[in-house]
């Protein structure tokens, strides 16, 4: 059993690096991160869909940076911070490109 049993499938919006800095409700020091966001589509339960984009940590951004504006699919994981859903893509995971419909 290989498969991820979850995955997220969009189309690559924009790759940065966000700078590192202070956190200034801790005042922990952080490492700048590689980050992808990820447009898609997602059902709604009217029938209808929404768009929303993503944006998770990435190793190496240099991997989505080569599929920007390309349909993709990438393994996640996912955690609850309250009323809110945060996703990851396990370590070591890379992006599948996805052929357009």
């Amino acid at each position: 059993m290989a498969d991820p049993m979850f995955t997220l499938c969009g189309q690559v919006a924009n790759v940065f690096i966000q700078p590192g800095g202070t956190s200034k409700r801790t005042g922990e020091v952080f490492d700048p991160r590689d980050k992808v966001q990820i447009l898609g589509s997602v059902p709604v339960a009217t029938g209808g869909h929404k768009l929303e984009l993503v944006t998770l940590n990435v190793e190496d951004a240099t991997i989505f940076q080569n599929l920007l504006s390309k349909l993709v699919r990438v393994p996640v994981g996912f955690y609850s911070i309250g009323k809110t859903v945060g996703y990851f893509i396990p370590q070591g995971a890379k992006p599948l490109p996805v052929a357009s419909a």
